[in-house]
């Protein structure tokens, strides 16, 4: 039994999940309608940091801390705090600090659980848009209360593709990154986080961040994908964990995720045909989180058709 499964059963798993949406409207609250203008500091070339991602994670550490004096908590900003801890938060307090500062509102918080590394609760939140999507193991993804799920499309075609940075982009990918972008209809750039929750309400059908990401960048994505009936791994077609975040792929199906992998991965020479560095690839008819597959929702985000934009 894996952890994600043994997690299910967990008597505060109600608990937690409650928690990590208390974190969620605490960062709600600090980010508010305080973007435009935000004065950034470069961390790295491609990684800048304002005061309020600062502010952010370490008043939510401090609120885990009195909550939660044994978890451990991993974020972006400082140093790690009993990162072997069974239970472990990850947290991003601005996920796209760029569009923050700039005033582009797609920048979101990500809050998530780990169980002895693995992720079981995921949460972005939007809060210049007003969405929030929920993803707990065992569970189907909200996305404002309401159950939500990804677009059944398997063709790589008429995909839509929310891609991170292109500039970023693992070397090991850069000529699969060109032929999986030839390969779809149209391409969503910059859109970090916010893309994979957009995927989880099937507005769009792939969303890849392959370069400059840690654990903080994706952990929260997994569950939030995969509680939507989509497939959520690293770039290399193998699962993330607090221990390995270093890329992301999702798709909204089996079928599509793993012709993805495969594609990106078209270049890297340890590509084979079981997936990328020798990955299991998901088996026909498994559903990530353990429940039967939901009917498709009306896609909220985007009513666009196959044929648009092409």
């Amino acid at each position: 039994m894996s952890e994600t499964e043994s997690f299910s059963d967990h008597p505060r798993r109600a608990e937690f999940v409650g928690f990590a949406e208390q974190l969620a409207d605490i960062s709600r609250s600090l980010l508010s309608g305080n973007s435009a203008g935000a004065a950034a500091q470069c961390k790295s070339e491609s990684n800048p940091a304002t005061e309020f991602d600062l502010v952010v994670e370490s008043t939510l550490r401090a609120r885990i801390n009195d909550q939660y004096p044994r978890h451990g908590i991993v974020g972006e900003e400082f140093e790690p705090e009993r990162r072997d801890a069974e239970f472990v938060w990850v947290l991003d307090p601005i996920d796209g600090t760029r569009a923050f500062a700039a005033g582009i509102p797609v920048f979101t918080t990500l809050i998530a659980l780990c169980h002895r590394s693995e992720p079981v609760i995921g949460v972005i939140d939007a809060p210049a848009s007003g969405d929030r999507w929920v993803g707990v193991v065992g569970s189907a993804t909200r996305r404002n209360g309401v159950e939500t799920s990804t677009r059944d499309l398997r063709s790589l075609e008429d995909a839509v593709v929310a891609w991170g940075y292109p500039e970023v982009t693992l070397l090991e990918h850069e000529a699969g990154a060109n032929a999986l972008r030839a390969a779809t209809a149209w391409r969503v750039y910059g859109s970090g986080s916010f893309g994979f929750g957009s995927l989880a309400s099937g507005a769009l059908d792939i969303a890849v961040e392959s370069g400059d990401v840690v654990e903080s960048d994706v952990c929260a994505l997994v569950p939030v994908v995969n509680g939507a009936g989509g497939w959520c791994t690293d770039a290399f077609g193998e699962p993330i964990t607090l221990h390995n975040g270093t890329s992301c792929l999702a798709a909204g199906t089996r079928e599509l995720h793993a012709q993805a992998v495969r594609l990106l991965n078209s270049g890297n020479q340890a590509l084979d045909t079981r997936g990328a560095r020798g990955a299991e690839l998901p088996k026909a008819g498994a559903d990530r989180r353990g429940l039967e597959m939901p009917p498709i929702w009306p896609r909220r985000l985007s009513q666009r058709t196959t044929d648009e934009g092409r």
